[in-house]
């Protein structure tokens, strides 16, 4: 019962253009929520610079220790997926970096690593040029990625695709695969059939038909704008440009 009630709310507040009301109502009451464990967790790792309560609630969800022991979780598993290993000397990019949440650890796991991070949010990359050591960090200008053809051995898209509008897919595939090596492996994410509980029948039955539906929002790359793929359709996708190694479908990782 608390899921529906929670349901409908989102989709009253997105019916009368309110959405952005909504979001500012659940970065307070996680603001709220956290404020002590936070700065707890603060004292404890006084060396580890945490991004602003906004920039972390707008990219992940507005938790230190979540913050800190999940993207370090993340890249571990990232690594280990994207079979590296230390003796390669790869170049990985951070697809969508946000506050640098997972590529910040990569460099103490494997030294050899040149990292990069890129996002479309200038204020988030300006955040991690600053705070953030041993990785390079660039805005995405417009709808390219400032780097050359064939040069990165893995990419990660972690919550990336969740939050482009669903026309740009292909674009971006497309875009990867251009600065993809060869044999690069690339790790990215989408909402899939885990995540149709959070539309409605009509929407549901656009992203059926259309094989993806988004929720737009105004702000490009915004949490708010979520996009929704259909499994099918996006492996179909995959497939131009793409060989898929691994596909996990549901609640499966």
């Amino acid at each position: 019962m608390n899921k529906l009630v929670k349901k409908a709310g989102k989709h009253f507040f997105h019916s009368i253009g309110a959405s952005s009301v909504l979001n500012e109502l659940h970065f307070r009451f996680q603001q709220s929520r956290h404020y002590f464990g936070n700065r707890q967790f603060k004292k404890k790792y006084k060396r580890f610079v945490f991004p602003e309560d906004r920039a972390l609630f707008n990219t992940f969800q507005l938790n230190y220790q979540r913050y800190f022991e999940d993207g370090l979780l993340a890249a571990k598993e990232l690594i280990e997926w994207s079979q590296i290993q230390p003796s390669d000397h790869p170049v990985i990019l951070d697809w969508g970096t946000g506050t640098g949440r997972i590529i910040r650890h990569v460099p103490a796991l494997l030294p050899n690593t040149v990292c990069y991070g890129a996002d479309l949010d200038a204020s988030g990359i300006d955040w991690c040029k600053k705070n953030i050591d041993a990785v390079f960090f660039d805005t995405i200008i417009d709808i390219y990625l400032p780097y050359p053809s064939q040069y990165f051995n893995a990419v990660w898209g972690i919550s990336v695709f969740t939050h482009i509008p669903s026309h740009e897919t292909a674009h971006w595939l497309a875009e990867l695969q251009r600065i993809m090596k060869d044999n690069a492996i690339a790790i990215l994410t989408t909402h899939g059939s885990n995540y149709y509980h959070q539309l409605n029948a009509a929407q549901l039955s656009q992203l059926k038909a259309g094989g993806a539906f988004t929720i737009n929002y105004k702000e490009k790359g915004h949490r708010l704008m979520t996009t929704y793929h259909e499994a099918e359709a996006f492996g179909t996708m995959l497939k131009t440009g793409f060989q898929v190694e691994q596909f996990w479908e549901g609640k499966t990782h």
